[in-house]
């Protein structure tokens, strides 16, 4: 077997073992992205600071303060507050669906058609909104425990995967491939790791943007509950195609009961905003793999099927290493075939 096959069947069983530790040991799977996830996000960062300062050390050092100085403000302040109007939110929506506030806006009065749409809308997905909202509630409860252990090991694992990544990336091939397999693996390696990191560098800046974004327009028009959904917007805004529909939901319904001239600025703040991410993110990621917005799709559905909740945030970069992966060991060899 020569060394392109050796590679292409390694690197398919590295492949596999990955998708199972997301299926088998969840928690394993979820650290471990959150770490790789922060140290890709924050490498921009640190390569800035050691071009400035010229010590690595102290640069990595900085930019890991930085942000998880900036997560304990968040903690400390804003968590509180997202607590309150969580409360008050789910009480709105609760109200907003079993008394049909919205009936009182002047639009429905004068459009009964328009109102017998959004009535007959309400009662047909009232009851598996509610069981899905008591679901996730008790989940949350449930999980809570789990969810700080996993905070606290992605946070030692981000410090660990930041200090250690480049030597990592020096010595990866050799300590988990034969040395005759090394040259197509190098470049199936260092294709993906380039396209990875443009890739979260390009959606957490695009995240931000529209966060930022939405947030002012939300302050603005006086929406209650407005620190809650612009931390939905962060959310939603990493789950790319989907997200976009997942934001829209609390969103519209919250702006709407601000009025109909709200409701309509919303919508145009909402294309603005999604049309200027868009074109940031595209300028962030020039690098990344051009993958189809189809398979994007297809693969935010398999890998939350798959994996889980936490499949819908990882299956564009999983989509991403196995477009490489096709590129770089597959496609040479059908060519050749």
């Amino acid at each position: 077997m020569n060394g392109r096959r050796k590679s292409t069947i390694i690197v398919f069983i590295y492949l596999i073992l990955f998708l199972l530790t997301g299926r088998l040991l969840p928690h394993v799977f979820e650290v471990s992205v959150l770490s790789f996830f922060v140290a890709l996000m924050l490498e921009p960062v640190s390569d800035y600071l050691t071009k400035l300062t010229g010590k690595r050390f102290i640069s990595i050092t900085i930019s890991l303060i930085l942000f998880y100085g900036f997560i304990a403000l968040i903690i400390t302040f804003l968590i509180p507050v997202i607590y309150q109007q969580g409360k008050y939110f789910l009480n709105f929506m609760e109200s907003f669906i079993k008394n049909k506030d919205w009936e009182k806006l002047s639009y429905f009065k004068t459009s009964p058609d328009s109102k017998d749409v959004i009535n007959n809308l309400i009662n047909t997905v009232k009851p598996s909104l509610t069981n899905w909202v008591t679901h996730e509630i008790t989940k949350l409860v449930a999980t809570t425990p789990s969810m700080i252990a996993t905070f606290f090991f992605s946070i030692v694992g981000s410090v660990y995967v930041s200090y250690y990544l480049e030597k990592f990336k020096k010595i990866s091939t050799s300590y988990f491939f034969p040395l005759s397999s090394s040259k197509p693996v190098k470049i199936f390696l260092k294709r993906s790791y380039r396209h990875m990191k443009s890739y979260i560098v390009g959606v957490t800046i695009a995240a931000l943007f529209t966060t930022v974004a939405m947030g002012i327009f939300l302050t603005i028009s006086n929406v209650n509950s407005s620190l809650l959904l612009s931390s939905w917007v962060f959310i939603t805004n990493y789950i790319p195609i989907v997200g976009v529909f997942l934001e829209i939901i609390p969103l519209a319904i919250a702006t709407l009961m601000k009025g109909i001239t709200v409701f309509i600025w919303f919508w145009i703040i909402l294309i603005v905003v999604h049309s200027a991410a868009f074109v940031i993110f595209l300028k962030a990621v020039q690098n990344q793999s051009k993958l189809n917005p189809f398979w994007m799709v297809i693969a935010i559905i398999a890998f939350t099927q798959i994996i889980g909740p936490i499949g819908a945030f990882v299956a564009v970069p999983i989509a991403i290493l196995l477009k490489d992966y096709w590129d770089v060991f597959i496609v040479p060899y059908l060519k050749s075939s």
